[in-house]
């Protein structure tokens, strides 16, 4: 399998790369603002947990599972749709219990949960987050 990558130079010339091995990488991404406390604690109007999965791999990504445990409420799973290399997707926002707060809900994200994927790296998979109640 071959990959292709365009790069637009500064002089105006567009540059295709085409190499092998290319493969998905998805992981967690952690809110892109610096508006309140860093992390994955990224919620709608709602209230509601906003998962984003960034594709960071050189190869596009089929469908796939993630999942985001609250501790100790239980484990959730949310689809996950194609992502096209380099690509980002929010999914659907997942609603947090009161009980998780005491006084803030921590949770896991784990995507390519059911190992679906052929990942570059499958170490960056997961990531710890919480919000403040």
């Amino acid at each position: 399998m071959y990959c292709r990558r365009q790069m637009q130079l500064s002089f105006g010339l567009l540059l295709t790369l085409v190499f092998s091995g290319c493969a998905a990488d998805l992981v967690p991404m952690g809110k892109p603002d610096l508006s309140g406390p860093p992390g994955f604690c990224k919620l709608d109007k709602q209230k509601k947990l906003i998962v984003t999965i960034k594709n960071g791999g050189t190869g596009n990504a089929v469908a796939s599972s993630t999942t985001v445990e609250f501790l100790p409420e239980g484990s959730f799973p949310l689809s996950t749709p194609a992502i096209a290399a380099g690509g980002t997707s929010d999914l659907t926002p997942l609603d947090i219990s009161a009980g998780c707060f005491n006084p803030e809900c921590e949770f896991k994200i784990t995507v390519d949960a059911n190992n679906q994927i052929k990942e570059s790296s499958e170490t960056n998979n997961s990531a710890d987050g919480s919000c403040l109640g």
